[in-house]
């Protein structure tokens, strides 16, 4: 419940704001401020990313707002039923299945077994696929991080462009007010709309990337542990270990300098050892 008040009351402070600015200042001033802001902003990042990650970018956001978050505890059991079933009726029943599977990557690992690849290429394309999932986020993290970046920017371009019309125009009071007025707010808006919408978002993402990672990291030993046939209780015990890991070190996620571009954690090296034991 305190998740989503907190959210709530950060758009209505956010209102609040952007409201008492309007009320002290032209319509025009403000359109004119928010203009050179988010236009600045997104045509540097057109010009910068490909057309397709603001649409994967968007699908994420969407994604990291609209869904409950997913117990690992689920997985986890899902894989161990998965394990009781190649173990005790066999390649037939666990086929069967997977067809039931709402997850892709864990669909996909659940199949290869049935194909009958051996685990080293089990492995090693479960592996691929992991690291082109984090390829993806890391990209989507940059994108937000320079979006964060650029709003500021521009807003004290906006100032720029303010205080020269305020010297160009110092016979005129009335422009004078409107040029001084263009140069505070754009600084004001650039500065919030980066901390108070973006940066919000980006640790949104994060924290959701941060927990995906982990439950591919989790389907891929489960998936590992069922084609060796390991005993079922014996698997989730040791996913369930791995868990406590996970909630044990906060350290999985490094810090940036800039507080604003993740480092997202790559495979544990129990994972990456997994294939040879």
């Amino acid at each position: 419940m305190l998740k989503k008040l907190i959210p709530i009351s950060g758009i209505f402070v956010f209102i609040f704001l952007s409201g008492t600015v309007s009320e002290l200042s032209s319509v025009s001033v403000n359109l004119k401020s928010n203009l050179i802001i988010l236009t600045g902003t997104l045509l540097c990042c057109i010009v910068s990313y490909p057309a397709r990650l603001f649409s994967q970018l968007a699908s994420s956001i969407k994604q990291a707002f609209s869904k409950e978050e997913k117990n690992f505890d689920g997985i986890i059991n899902r894989i161990e039923t998965l394990s009781v079933i190649h173990r005790t009726q066999g390649t037939i029943k666990l086929d069967e299945a997977s067809r039931q599977i709402d997850n892709p990557f864990l669909k996909m690992g659940i199949e290869m077994i049935v194909d009958g690849y051996d685990r080293f290429t089990i492995f090693k394309t479960l592996e691929r696929r992991y690291d082109n999932y984090l390829k993806v986020k890391r990209s989507e993290a940059e994108l937000i991080g320079t979006i964060i970046k650029l709003l500021p920017v521009f807003g004290f371009v906006g100032t720029i462009i303010g205080l020269i019309n305020v010297l160009n125009n110092m016979g005129s009071p009335e422009l004078i007010g409107k040029g001084v007025a263009t140069a505070l707010l754009t600084t004001f808006y650039g500065l919030l709309y980066a901390n108070v919408v973006f940066l919000p978002i980006s640790k949104k993402l994060t924290e959701k990337t941060r927990r995906d990672s982990m439950t591919l990291a989790l389907i891929i030993e489960g998936v590992l542990d069922i084609a060796d046939k390991v005993n079922s209780k014996a698997l989730a015990y040791r996913l369930r270990y791995c868990i406590d890991d996970f909630y044990r070190d906060d350290h999985m996620i490094e810090k940036d300098t800039s507080g604003i571009k993740p480092v997202l954690p790559p495979l544990k090296p129990a994972f990456k050892k997994g294939y040879i034991r």
